[in-house]
């Protein structure tokens, strides 16, 4: 709780300043010592001078982001983060391996209504249609998680069942993805209809060998009286209205977009942001007056307890370039 209030009390800092660079070097201090005990970051001596240097770097990344929302009216929504302590290019090499030169394009394109015109739509299926958000670690399986909780979602929506999948499966089985090296949900989706199914995550943990030092490891055996669900086809949506018709009406859908910015979201709606697709999620919620509420799988301490809002009606992020949902069976 210390950790967190010491946190906090920095962020207000520079919230209140309306800036978090700074070079003042006690104040650049107290920021980089709060981070650490947050996170639990230690370094060697070397290393400790080298991201501390990315991290003050860092302080003026998260000033020009908020200066380029507050452009377009938008809030401030970036600021120090478990990530604040890596360059941008380690962090896309790391975490946004969604690879779309693997995408099939063997979705149904569905025909779900689009929504009906100045009517808004609002809901979170949060808790309803989703498992707790997970954690895919120092390892870039993005397109995995993504995928399983779909079949999740879709499995509680249809079949009435709560199972936690595993990702770990689909990481490690699907030869036709990259596993910590990158994939694609399409991918994912086709090697559980193949496999048969896929398990729970209790059966077939998450690996510290991906986890922690983002090493893809060996696809396990699984049996078939283990295996809970099955994919028997998978559907894509064509606007942002039909998505948005679809989530308020239906459930959850997963989704692949730009997230190259979101290694400094802190809360808020995010309404600036690229469109070369790098990294998958989950769509939960919709509010077509303001946003979507995405679900990412980089665990609770980061962004809105594991979630983060985008802005609705400008694609924001690429949101509309694969939205996907699964016909389900029991496996």
């Amino acid at each position: 709780m210390f950790k967190k209030i010491v946190l906090a009390l920095a962020l207000v800092a520079g919230a209140s300043a309306g800036k978090f660079h700074t070079t003042d070097e006690a104040a650049q201090k107290y920021m980089w010592e709060s981070f650490k005990a947050e996170y639990g970051k230690a370094y060697d001596v070397g290393m400790e001078a080298y991201r501390f240097q990315i991290f003050v770097e860092n302080l003026a990344v998260i000033d020009e982001r908020n200066a380029a929302e507050l452009a377009v009216g938008g809030e401030p929504v970036h600021g120090i983060t478990k990530f604040s302590d890596l360059k941008q290019e380690e962090f896309e090499a790391r975490y946004l391996l969604a690879d779309v030169t693997k995408k099939t394009g063997g979705a149904k394109i569905s025909d779900h209504p689009e929504l009906p015109e100045g009517v808004r739509a609002v809901q979170d299926w949060t808790g309803t249609y989703t498992t707790p958000v997970k954690d895919q670690g120092y390892c870039g399986s993005c397109w995995a998680f993504s995928a399983t909780e779909q079949i999740e979602s879709d499995a509680m929506r249809t079949l009435g069942s709560d199972y936690i999948l595993s990702p770990a499966q689909v990481t490690q089985c699907d030869s036709t993805s990259d596993g910590c090296g990158g994939g694609w949900t399409e991918n994912a989706y086709t090697y559980v209809k193949s496999a048969g199914g896929l398990t729970t995550d209790s059966i077939y943990p998450y690996p510290k060998s991906c986890s922690s030092l983002g090493i893809t490891g060996s696809c396990q055996s699984v049996s078939s009286s283990d295996k809970k669900v099955t994919v028997k086809s998978y559907s894509t949506l064509r606007s942002e209205s039909q998505m948005a018709s679809y989530v308020e009406s239906t459930g959850p859908l997963s989704v692949c977009l730009d997230a190259n910015g979101f290694n400094s979201y802190t809360g808020g709606v995010m309404s600036v942001c690229g469109h070369s697709v790098d990294h998958c999620v989950q769509a939960v919620g919709v509010d077509t007056s303001s946003y979507w509420k995405i679900r990412n799988s980089w665990g609770t301490s980061w962004g809105e307890s594991g979630y983060i809002r985008l802005k609705y009606g400008s694609n924001t992020c690429d949101i509309t370039n694969d939205p996907t949902y699964v016909e389900v069976a029991s496996a």
